[in-house]
């Protein structure tokens, strides 16, 4: 079972409405689209800018409800959704209804930047105790240049909706949330402006912290429930132990997401053994601080099957990678964000759009010269 609610969003103008809608007639966009269709297609895709600077979207945050598949309870969470738009002006997001962001317009027009060309997305998977827009910054740099951007805020772990004891089947909830949100942005009714218009075939999936472990996940990795099954064993009064066999089982295979981008965080203890890596073939890239010991092994484990980059950044700290306002003495806060900007849309630009574009290129293999403060790893799959 699945649900949807959300208010609806406006159309920037009759001539978008009439490509949008097929209302009328109009030119296509570039690459394979047909004028006598309505249909959204994908078309070439568009390098975006590696420099980075705070951009201006459309804002709604929305609820949806879902049935968890080990339990069959429902669930109902709230989302985010980042958009394109020209505005400038109006009511500004306030993410858990607290954290301002001055650059997120909500309800704001639409504004088309390839008309019936499908968007690419990327869903966010926020840390402990934060919330979906703690990386609004970095998000909103992808969709002011034709992306769109999702975040679940995970109930039961929130700034201001935390639940302890967490129970153990937390970690899978979280994964849940994020395959929702992509179910979500698929079932946009027909009279909302994003329906058919995102490309839901190849996701990018990145997280903070506790968001990074259910990134890691959504690598492809095998799980281990043997762990999860011995700490039920020793306190079975844990929440939802009658759960875990079958929330654990198999891996988190999303033929959806086609690559995974975890911010300083590991997968968790013994949520995957070792050899469980051995499926995860998703490209990966992980930025951490220079002295992460977690992300360290997260590396070494992923190396068996996956081609993957971590980038180690001297001096920065745990929130140097989103907006969450904690000072970094080692690291300005700017200058973490806009580090992992460069690296979130160079990597999302090859992995997701495809292109092969040479400055892209040079971020990831560290050629391109970004910040003396960088150590860059590599490993490619056999």
């Amino acid at each position: 079972m699945f649900s949807l609610s959300l208010r609806t969003l406006t159309l920037a103008s009759p001539i978008l409405a009439c490509a949008l809608l097929s209302a009328c007639d109009g030119g296509a966009g570039s690459g394979d689209t047909d004028a006598d269709t309505d249909v959204a297609v994908n078309c070439d895709p568009v390098m975006p800018s590696l420099d980075w600077d705070e951009k201006n979207t459309g804002f709604n945050q929305m609820e949806l409800t879902y049935d968890v598949s080990w339990s069959g309870q429902p669930r109902t969470i709230p989302w985010d959704l980042w958009y394109p738009s020209d505005a400038t002006t109006g009511p500004t997001a306030a993410y858990r209804g607290a954290f301002a962001d001055p650059h997120a317009f909500v309800d704001a027009p639409f504004a088309d930047p390839a008309p019936r060309c499908k968007l690419p997305l990327v869903v966010y998977s926020h840390g402990s105790q934060a919330w979906g827009g703690n990386d609004s910054p970095i998000l909103r740099h992808l969709v002011a240049q034709g992306w769109v951007a999702a975040a679940p805020d995970h109930l039961g772990n929130t700034l201001d909706n935390n639940i302890e004891p967490r129970a153990v089947t937390f970690s899978m909830t979280r994964v849940e949330d994020v395959r929702a949100t992509i179910d979500a942005i698929e079932a946009l009714p027909a009279d909302h402006p994003l329906h058919g218009r995102v490309d839901t075939s190849k996701v990018l999936v990145m997280g903070h912290s506790f968001g990074a472990q259910t990134t890691w996940l959504f690598s492809g990795a095998t799980l281990n429930p043997t762990e999860i099954l011995a700490r039920c064993d020793a306190d079975p009064t844990q929440p939802e132990c009658e759960y875990a066999a079958e929330a654990y089982s198999g891996s988190v295979d999303d033929p959806r997401v086609a690559a995974v981008l975890p911010l300083d965080g590991s997968a968790g203890q013994d949520l995957v053994a070792d050899a469980g890596w051995a499926t995860a073939t998703r490209p990966i890239l992980m930025l951490s601080q220079s002295s992460s010991n977690p992300s360290d092994s997260a590396f070494s484990h992923a190396a068996l099957a996956a081609d993957v980059t971590w980038v180690q950044v001297a001096g920065a700290c745990h929130e140097s990678f989103t907006s969450t306002a904690i000072p970094c003495p080692g690291l300005d806060k700017t200058e973490g964000l806009q580090i992992t900007g460069r690296f979130v849309t160079a990597f999302a630009s090859i992995q997701i759009l495809g292109i092969q574009d040479p400055h892209a290129l040079g971020v990831i293999d560290g050629t391109q010269d970004i910040s003396a403060k960088l150590t860059i790893l590599h490993h490619t799959s056999p």
